[in-house]
């Protein structure tokens, strides 16, 4: 009889540490988001969230798997496009791709879809994003500045900000057109004009909603959306397109890239 007292004793006192255990887990508060004078703190190291690895894996390289609505000027570049990457890629003696065949920047949006990480410094007056990828800056001046007349065409475009609550909302415009929209060839002219809404829904995760007008390359505006995820642990490594690198080189980078 005491032995089975003994039992019951030790049993209940089991059960009442694991309750335990699991009401303190499920009653522990989510890390806050941290928070600056204008709203949100969109700093640190943030890493592009992958989908699961399927078969289709390929739309990694671009932002939809539905085809946006180009015009026909674009369909031309784009059915001449050989991509390094995607369901319809090229050897690197074959690409035209800017970037594998010129070492050429990637420029904005493409940026993103790079698998390298990239850094957000939330500074006064200015946001500034620091890529792995080529060692690249982009520098959005939420200093309530206009868009610059002097600055001329360029790889990453004229970028100024302003805070919508807790979203940072993003125009660019200034591109030059000698990037690709994504890593399969979609095109854009020198009339790129991008938007983007970059919040940080959670305190591990970062959200931009890009949205893109080209009237020369596209019938109407389309949105693409982009998630990242929190890398607290990271820091940038040095990073650049070397000449004369190659396929197997740059294979073995991007995967380093998303290995980390």
């Amino acid at each position: 009889m005491r032995n089975n007292s003994q039992r019951l004793i030790v049993s209940a006192i089991f059960l009442l540490s694991v309750c335990s255990a699991l009401t303190a887990q499920v009653s522990k508060p989510p890390v806050s988001t941290p928070r600056t004078a204008h709203g949100v703190d969109l700093s640190g190291v943030w890493a592009q969230k992958r989908p699961p690895a399927t078969a289709d894996q390929y739309w990694v390289y671009e932002f939809s798997k539905e085809e946006p609505p180009m015009t026909a000027w674009a369909e031309t570049q784009y059915k001449a496009a050989k991509p390094s990457f995607g369901p319809h890629s090229f050897s690197i003696d074959q690409t035209n791709d800017p970037v594998y065949r010129g070492c050429f920047p990637p420029g904005v949006p493409r940026i993103f879809l790079h698998p390298f990480p990239m850094q957000i410094v939330d500074a006064p007056g200015e946001i500034i994003m620091l890529f792995e990828y080529d060692s690249m800056r982009r520098q959005i001046f939420t200093d309530g500045r206009p868009h610059s007349d002097s600055a001329g065409p360029t790889w990453m475009g004229d970028s100024i900000g302003h805070w919508e609550n807790d979203t940072l909302v993003v125009d660019t415009v200034g591109f030059n057109d000698k990037t690709w929209l994504d890593r399969i060839g979609h095109p854009h002219t020198s009339e790129l004009h991008l938007v983007e809404r970059i919040r940080r829904p959670d305190h591990d995760t970062l959200v931009d909603d890009i949205t893109v007008e080209d009237p020369k390359a596209y019938t109407k505006p389309w949105t693409a959306h982009e998630y990242f995820q929190l890398k607290p642990d990271w820091n940038l490594l040095e990073q650049f397109c070397e000449d004369n690198v190659t396929f197997s080189d740059i294979e073995k980078k991007e995967t380093a890239g998303t290995a980390k």
